[in-house]
């Protein structure tokens, strides 16, 4: 997609049941499947106590929404975004910068999110292009997959951390926590080449992978490492001690 078809984006605050029912309609649209990714009822019922909920519009389509809960997390003020969801290239990027700004403006520390650490693309965008780390190992999460694009895999997740100020994820991360040392490597887990592909041609094949990914990661998070990024070939996580 052009450029200049995410500059028309106008990113449009949920504020009415129409537009959360349109919201979890695209969510529902995007993942596949029978249930609700994010009920419309929900959505409702949380704006109106201050949760984050927009919606990225080109014309009168939604080609973006993204939707978040704020809570507290290792002692700070959080915005929890739930789920993040694009049609057009480049139109994610405009929703997370303007979660970063909506935090800011309200005194929240940083922003966390949970996502499937074997896509790597997902991990391309997260650790480089944002600048996030992940803090937390979540095996099985949200209990065995059932939506078009991971049926029968197993839904563990890496939990993202994103600073919103000028700090880096890191040192405020490591500020909460108590540290302050440089970040020494641990280790380097590989990632497959696309994920769902290959679960689409061998679902016992990919969830080898999960269970080869899980065994590197999650041993060494539970005691509290973190993924500080990737490798520059990006095929692989980098785990680092604090």
């Amino acid at each position: 997609m052009s450029n200049q078809l995410v500059a028309d984006i106008a990113i449009v605050e949920v504020v009415s049941a129409e537009q959360a029912e349109a919201m979890s309609t695209f969510f529902k649209e995007v993942w596949g499947g029978e249930d609700d990714v994010v009920p419309f009822d929900l959505v409702l019922a949380l704006i109106h106590v201050g949760a984050y909920a927009y919606l990225g519009m080109h014309g009168d389509t939604i080609v973006a929404a993204s939707f978040g809960v704020r809570g507290e997390f290792v002692g700070l003020p959080i915005l929890h975004s739930h789920v993040t969801a694009a049609t057009v290239p480049g139109t994610g990027y405009a929703l997370k910068l303007h979660q970063r700004d909506w935090a800011r403006e309200r005194g929240i520390a940083g922003i966390t999110w949970t996502f499937d650490p074997l896509v790597r693309r997902n991990c391309v965008f997260n650790f480089e292009k944002l600048g996030a780390i992940a803090v937390e190992y979540l095996p099985n999460f949200y209990g065995t997959m059932t939506d078009d694009i991971n049926r029968g895999d197993q839904s563990d997740r890496l939990m993202a951390f994103w600073s919103v100020d000028d700090r880096s994820s890191l040192e405020v991360w490591q500020t909460a926590k108590g540290h302050g040392a440089a970040p020494a490597e641990l280790a380097r887990v590989v990632l497959p080449a696309d994920i769902e592909a290959l679960r689409k041609d061998s679902l016992e094949d990919a969830l080898e992978w999960r269970c080869s990914v899980r065994e590197q990661l999650l041993t060494p998070m539970t005691a509290g490492a973190i993924v500080s990024g990737m490798t520059t070939d990006r095929t692989a996580l980098i785990v680092s001690a604090q």
